[in-house]
């Protein structure tokens, strides 16, 4: 089969590899598509915290069942187009035991730390698998990062009583603005990029702000009747906006980090106890992909246009380095591997 291997920073190569086999507990499927996001960008350029070569990439994904291994007895079988969490956990740890799998202390991430779905099959844990249903391949592979988006409004503890600010209006921060207004919470989205704001009203956000031409603090105060946010999503990495979000949010307001980087960041600590903010991390999502696949389901249409852009399998590479070169046309970029999208 081929796979996609990036041997080093901004370099990928496809070659041909033996077969998977599939041992008991697992399952090989047929890759379809894999959506790329801003972790591949970043994995692929070596800025990424996570990165290391050489690696094959690749979390976001759909495809069809080949073989399932000796001993399943489940609900999945050869031929269902499926999703996968695309991790492996240890099972023992602190955050195993709690139910919090997802930020297990010896994570295995698909495309970050064992080989991922840039490959025409790949084998994965039984327990991950889930079926797809109608869903064509391409919406399908959409399920992991509105899945990442609902862990984040989870965290947030948001309620449809709540005010909620999505900083950044790339996958993850429209995946978390589709989530909360599905919720019935009221969302202002904050980016630079006027087609991704576009993209947040069309998934239900009530106000958009571009922050290169508005002053987002003054934006959401009028927005909240000078309350500010009762649940602020930091969907970005950027240090300056994690320290912003403190200005943004309300007293007794609570703050999700959900964006990745390997920068420091800095906080007011006089408003971190004046306000009594409670602070979020978000990592993956647990429990989710049911609900994510249904949300999807109800919102296929409204999600269709979020692809941007298709390249195959031998274009990995420059489809990544597309969308690292024009930022402003991407929104998300897959990758058809086989089957019919």
């Amino acid at each position: 089969m081929r796979q996609a291997v990036t041997t080093a920073p901004g370099v990928m190569t496809v070659h041909e590899v033996d077969e998977p086999v599939c041992p008991p507990g697992r399952i090989r499927i047929g890759v379809e598509i894999v959506g790329l996001c801003g972790s591949d960008y970043h994995l692929f350029s070596g800025a990424h915290p996570y990165a290391r070569f050489p690696q094959t990439q690749g979390h976001e994904f759909s495809g069809r069942v080949l073989e399932v291994g000796p001993g399943y007895v489940g609900p999945v079988a050869a031929g269902d187009r499926v999703v996968v969490e695309p991790f492996v956990e240890c099972g023992t740890c602190v955050a195993c035991r709690a139910g919090r799998s997802n930020c297990c202390s010896t994570l295995q991430v698909m495309g970050g730390h064992i080989s991922g779905a840039l490959a025409e099959q790949v084998v994965v844990p039984a327990e991950h698998v889930y079926q797809a249903g109608a869903l064509a391949a391409d919406i399908a592979a959409l399920v992991e990062p509105i899945s990442i988006g609902m862990q984040a409004v989870r965290r947030g503890q948001v309620t449809s009583e709540d005010r909620v600010v999505v900083l950044g209006a790339g996958p993850v921060g429209l995946a978390a603005t589709l989530s909360a207004a599905d919720i019935g919470a009221q969302v202002l989205v904050v980016d630079r990029v006027a087609s991704r704001l576009e993209n947040a009203r069309n998934l239900g956000a009530e106000r958009v702000v571009d922050n290169s031409r508005v002053d987002v603090r003054a934006a959401v105060a009028e927005w909240t009747a000078g309350d500010g946010a009762g649940v602020v999503v930091e969907a970005t990495g950027v240090p300056a906006l994690v320290r912003e979000s403190f200005e943004l949010v309300c007293a007794s307001g609570r703050i999700v980090v959900v964006g990745i980087s390997g920068a420091e960041a800095s906080i007011p600590v006089i408003e971190f106890s004046r306000k009594e903010v409670s602070v979020y991390g978000s990592r993956n999502s647990v429990g989710l992909f049911p609900d994510a696949i249904d949300l999807v389901e109800r919102n296929a249409a409204r999600l269709a246009p979020l692809i941007t852009h298709r390249f195959e399998l031998d274009r990995v590479g420059e489809a990544i380095a597309f969308a690292l070169n024009n930022p402003d046309q991407v929104e998300k970029v897959v990758i058809e591997i086989g089957g019919n999208p």
